[in-house]
């Protein structure tokens, strides 16, 4: 009797006792224990431990402490005044005067997203906090290709409304700058609001999540290896979307898929995922809400299931702050470390010039590849009388019927072209096909056109004006904020102490003159100095 299912329910009695064992601490397995004891058994209770975890979510959310929730609101407006005014705070509050939502965005990710806000990845899967609230990191990439935060949102929920208020405030944070692109999962509450919102945004899908279904959803035929080589060649290799629309009506009618309903859905979406249909956006090399996912993982190590609002503002505040200094020491290692080259060419020096380390890398990478390609022009194409000359590419030691040919366009005059791959578009970076047909031009700089702003040393400006100071820029300390100082005194002292660990006479009168300018600093005033006092404490 016991084998046939019956509803599962739990009663509004067992839900108080859960509410009172959850807040005495119990945990939900322990309380399951605790139940079946008291009923002669778990498959007596009358639900299982995903129902009681279900009440205690519940119950989390609809009783977001007044004291825990004032506290964190108190340190937020507690930065708000410490930055100038300059830290957005927003928050929306439901009938019965509990938090719904909250949104904040640091003066140091605003800059960020001045600077390189053209993409974001918006995720909502993390839930690490007391109240089990999703957790919406606005996520891009830096010059240095590191992932950076451009603002923090809590949600009780993921109601079309909500999504409508989250994406609102948030672009009012950004001063109404709406992005390039943005990147999310097939949330369909998210899609239609990211719509309304930001009607100029390109919305592009996850690839990762989608990819991740196939095995389930077309398990039948994922199994055999000739339709998964005709279905990864139609999605992932398809050069044009001339090609795709070949590809994907032979696959089709070849494995009878016109009844396939999730197939003809995932086909309606082709222009958000598809690379053929969205190579031609600027999205940094992204097709998945990885960068995002990733933040949350980087979070794990500041906050937990059990943090409060309070001191998740701080993890997230720490988080934020340890983001940054991986950043400035990318900029001070672009600065200042040689560059070592791979082939030494003219255009790879220009290329160390301008790139940060990290996407100079990226670009050595497409220039050894080159190397490997011939270029001849398509005559069938190119007119002596004309500006543009057409090129193909493509690798010679491979055979004819198996090698594909990629043809690059290249503008004489204005030294502008385009290549059929459109690498360049989606992750601004030079394609390996365009830097062959410009080492066959003879160019030993890079044109303007290929370099993109987002990758170069000297990307990280507003208005032309540095937002963090590196060693030998000519700024006022005046300028800086205490975290500020201490983190380029760090950077100062790097190499002071490389310097003197290398014989013991340095060592020694290095040791001397810390002591000496240490007492001379210490007897300098420190009042009206902002941050002393509060963010450090100078009575060791």
């Amino acid at each position: 009797m016991n084998l046939i299912k019956r509803e599962r329910h739990v009663t509004a009695a067992q839900k108080n006792l859960i509410k009172s064992l959850h807040v005495s601490g119990i945990a939900p397995r322990q309380q399951m224990n605790i139940f079946g004891k008291m009923h002669g058994g778990e498959e007596q209770v009358g639900f299982h431990a995903q129902h009681l975890r279900n009440v205690v979510r519940d119950f989390r959310k609809d009783n977001l402490g007044v004291n825990d929730a004032q506290a964190g609101l108190d340190l937020l407006h507690k930065l708000e005044e410490e930055s100038g005014r300059n830290f957005f705070i927003r928050t929306l509050i439901d009938e019965e005067g509990r938090l719904k939502c909250l949104l904040w965005v640091d003066p140091r990710s605003l800059l960020a997203y001045k600077n390189f806000g053209d993409v974001v990845a918006f995720d909502t899967t993390y839930r690490t906090n007391r109240y089990d609230m999703p957790f919406v990191p606005f996520t891009g990439v830096n010059h240095h290709y590191q992932s950076v935060l451009f603002g923090f949102a809590l949600m009780r929920d993921e109601l079309k409304t909500t999504f409508e208020w989250v994406l609102g405030t948030w672009l009012e944070a950004v001063e109404g700058k709406a992005p390039l692109a943005i990147i999310t999962d097939q949330d369909q509450a998210m899609a239609g609001e990211i719509q309304s919102q930001l009607p100029n945004t390109t919305h592009l899908l996850c690839s990762w999540h989608i990819s991740n279904k196939f095995p389930e959803k077309l398990s039948t035929y994922y199994e055999k290896e000739e339709f998964k080589g005709d279905f990864n060649n139609c999605i992932y290799h398809s050069l044009t979307e001339k090609k795709f629309e070949d590809r994907w009506k032979a696959l089709i009618l070849k494995y009878k898929l016109e009844d396939n309903t999730w197939l003809q859905g995932l086909y309606k979406l082709k222009h958000k995922w598809i690379d053929s249909y969205t190579r031609n956006i600027f999205s940094a090399g992204q097709k998945t809400t990885s960068r995002s996912e990733g933040m949350n993982a980087f979070f794990d190590a500041y906050v937990g299931s059990c943090t409060g609002l309070k001191e998740f503002v701080e993890g997230a505040q720490k988080a934020l702050e340890r983001q940054f200094m991986h950043e400035k020491e990318e900029d001070y290692n672009t600065r200042y470390k040689i560059r070592c080259m791979r082939l030494n060419t003219a255009l790879e020096q220009h290329a160390a010039s301008i790139y940060t380390k990290e996407m100079f890398k990226k670009f050595q990478e497409q220039l050894v590849e080159a190397a490997k390609y011939f270029v001849e022009k398509d005559r069938d194409r190119s007119l002596e009388d004309v500006e543009d000359t057409y090129y193909k590419c493509y690798r010679p030691l491979i055979v004819e019927y198996k090698r594909t040919t990629y043809l690059v366009t290249f503008n004489k005059l204005s030294f502008r072209g385009s290549c059929i791959c459109k690498m360049f578009e989606h992750s601004g970076m030079p394609c390996r096909h365009i830097i062959s047909v410009l080492t066959k031009r003879c160019v030993v700089e890079l044109p303007e056109h290929f370099v993109k702003r987002s990758w170069t040393r000297d990307a990280n400006r507003v208005d032309g004006v540095l937002p963090y100071h590196m060693p030998g820029d000519d700024a006022s300390s005046h300028d800086l904020t205490p975290t500020e100082r201490f983190n380029h005194m760090t950077l100062l002292t790097m190499g002071f102490s490389h310097s003197c660990m290398v014989s013991k006479e340095r060592y020694d009168y290095a040791v001397r003159v810390i002591n000496r300018e240490t007492e001379i600093i210490e007897k300098m005033p420190v009042h009206g100095v902002e941050g002393v006092g509060s963010e450090f404490d100078t009575n060791y």
